[in-house]
């Protein structure tokens, strides 16, 4: 008789595959629970800030809770990963800083008002003495008059305007502007890391469920033969080392059963950690795995698609632009830098006002590097390396996209005939278990002839369900190598939390 079907083998090979302990995760799992899950695709979400959602992030699982449990399609489970998940929050709080950087380059061109105030003690009045001078037979006494008081106030406002700084200023600015939108797109490459992630995980809880349940019919199947068994043993019909044999297949098949227990306790686990999802909230996934339409276009056309709308390649753009703009502000240090200052303040015990008064004053200053030890050209090429390393490094993702494009599309390409394959083999395999069980009954086959057809049916069971996954797995890298949506975020809209 062949070896039982290698259940662990299965279940460990596939979580491998699946990437499981690779998902970054932050929160939680369930206990066994048989789930399913039901394709759908992915959709932009609105930014949500970290802080002030956490009730309404709260109820929209509420809305979804039926009988004590989460019901989820995979569409709700994008719609709490891009809302929940942390490392999207993440990217919301660097943008928000992006932005901050926009306006503190576009305040460094415009007017600077501001406030000013001084007071300052001498230890004695500052005096200018004249005298006595002599005219021939007259003498004019000695004259004294106070030139600074002891105590000096002075407060007013500034004006400063910059007229010219080289570039500097506008280059400054147009820098943050281009590193905003390189941030943008930033965000939307997590976002859809995120939705690959969630995807693969909700395909895994979905494959983890079909072994569980391939375990559960292995189960049922050996029960009934046992039972068989052990009626044609007691009468004579066959020799009782059949039924010991049956029964041992029955409980490995039983062990077996719950490794693939826990391994779909451990891919819930996986996906709630996406969710952030408390670890003990029961889940339970709608649908099933199945097989769904793939791309029409060919790999020549998915490839060009990739690179012209890939967000990391909008943002390695933009990360150029900025990088050029940082070129051009490093270059402006070598000029002069212009502004216009204007002043109103009130004086007291000063020389020009010994008794208090307002006064204002006007004037344009300019400042001219002449030697800075070539702090500015260690600025300069400084700038210009960072726009070689930008252009290099949209190079290379541009090439890394398309080697991802093409692995994707061939892994889905041998899924789908890893499928067909699979479907012809689980056929084959429930009509070989039938006869061989008819047989036995009619005394013309053995014992070992039903475990190996049972086995083989489980095998092929299982097979079916890893090629399933592995197509829908395939498919959702296709798309996310390509930078497709799986759902466009007006359909997420239509579907409402159930209440």
């Amino acid at each position: 008789m062949k070896n039982p079907l290698p259940w662990r083998k299965i279940v460990s090979h596939s979580l491998l595959c699946i990437g499981i302990f690779m998902m970054p995760v932050c929160a939680s799992a369930q206990g066994p629970d048989p789930t399913q899950g039901n394709p759908a695709d992915t959709f932009e979400p609105a930014s949500i800030s970290a802080e002030g959602c956490s009730d309404s992030r709260d109820r929209t699982l509420e809305h979804l809770k039926k009988d004590g449990k989460l019901h989820l399609t995979l569409n709700n489970c994008l719609r709490i990963a891009l809302e929940r998940n942390r490392d999207i929050l993440l990217t919301d709080e660097a943008l928000l800083q992006a932005e901050a950087d926009i306006t503190q380059a576009r305040s460094a061109m415009l007017p600077f008002l501001g406030a000013e105030a001084t007071y300052t003690r001498l230890d004695e009045d500052i005096v200018f003495s004249l005298g006595p001078i002599s005219l021939g037979a007259m003498s004019l006494p000695p004259i004294s008059a106070t030139f600074i008081d002891r105590d000096i106030y002075k407060a007013g406002v500034v004006l400063r305007q910059p007229i010219f700084a080289g570039g500097r200023l506008n280059a400054a600015h147009k820098a943050a502007q281009y590193s905003r939108d390189a941030m943008a797109q930033e965000k939307q490459t997590v976002e859809d890391e995120i939705v690959f992630q969630v995807t693969r995980a909700y395909h895994t809880v979905q494959v983890a469920d079909a072994f569980c349940k391939v375990a559960i019919e292995s189960v049922h199947l050996l029960e009934t033969h046992a039972h068989d068994v052990a009626i044609l043993v007691r009468e004579g019909a066959n020799p009782e080392l059949d039924l010991l044999r049956t029964r041992t297949e029955l409980a490995n098949a039983q062990k077996e059963l719950n490794a693939t227990q826990n391994a779909l306790d451990i891919a819930l686990s996986g996906l709630k950690n996406l969710l952030v999802v408390d670890l003990e909230e029961p889940v339970f996934l709608e649908g099933h795995l199945h097989r769904r339409p793939g791309p029409e276009e060919d790999l020549l056309t998915l490839t060009h698609l990739a690179v012209s709308q890939r967000p990391e390649v909008s943002s390695l753009s933009s990360g150029v632009e900025a990088a050029e703009q940082g070129l051009k502000a490093a270059r402006g240090e070598y000029l002069p830098e212009i502004a216009l200052e204007g002043r109103y303040e009130y004086m007291k015990g000063d020389f020009r006002d010994l008794e208090g008064g307002d006064h204002w004053t006007v004037g344009i200053g300019a400042q001219v590097p002449l030697w800075n030890w070539k702090k500015t050209a260690a600025g300069v090429r400084k700038a210009r390396s960072r726009l070689e390393q930008a252009k290099i490094q949209l190079k290379k993702t541009k090439d890394h996209i398309r080697l991802q494009v093409r692995k994707a599309f061939l892994d889905l390409g041998k899924a789908q005939k890893n499928i067909t394959a699979a479907e012809t083999a689980l056929e084959t395999g429930r009509e070989a278990y039938r006869l061989s069980r008819a047989s036995y009954q009619a005394g013309a086959g053995t014992n070992t002839d039903v475990l190996d057809a049972r086995t083989a049916l489980s095998r092929a069971e299982a097979n079916h369900a890893q090629a399933l996954f592995e197509y829908n797995v395939a498919l959702a890298s296709l798309r996310r190598a390509v930078g497709t949506k799986i759902m466009d975020r007006k359909d997420i809209e239509k579907e409402e939390p159930s209440k």
